[in-house]
């Protein structure tokens, strides 16, 4: 059987400098956030959803006066397609389903999206 005081002594811990605080200094790495991606929200134009429609769904959704709601109605009547506005992707879903939403109770078949902005 072996004995203790036979076998390999365990050598002693290794000593770290030490500078008296008892402080560790680490290395403090910034990182970087990215700002979250944001979409457009488009409403794209059709012949039959009613101008007077569009007007009240940018008024009631995103909150324009009736000016500026009046001017995209037009850019979307004359070019196809009009930027209703710029969010972060969940709040920009959220509008393109109430929208969309919206145009079915009315019976209108406006189709609104979201686009990468």
């Amino acid at each position: 059987m072996g004995d203790m005081a036979t076998d390999k002594p365990i050598p002693p811990a290794p000593v770290l400098p030490d500078d008296g605080s008892g402080a560790v200094v680490a290395e403090r790495r910034t990182q970087r956030t990215e700002p979250p991606r944001m979409y457009q929200v488009v409403l794209l134009n059709d012949d039959y959803t009613p101008m007077e429609f569009v007007v009240m769904v940018l008024q009631e959704y995103f909150q324009r006066d009736i000016e500026s709601a009046t001017l995209i109605m037009l850019k979307i009547h004359h070019e196809g397609r009009g930027v209703c506005g710029v969010y972060s992707k969940d709040v920009a879903t959220t509008k393109v389903e109430l929208v969309l939403a919206a145009a079915r109770r009315g019976g209108h078949p406006l189709q609104c999206i979201l686009e990468a902005a």
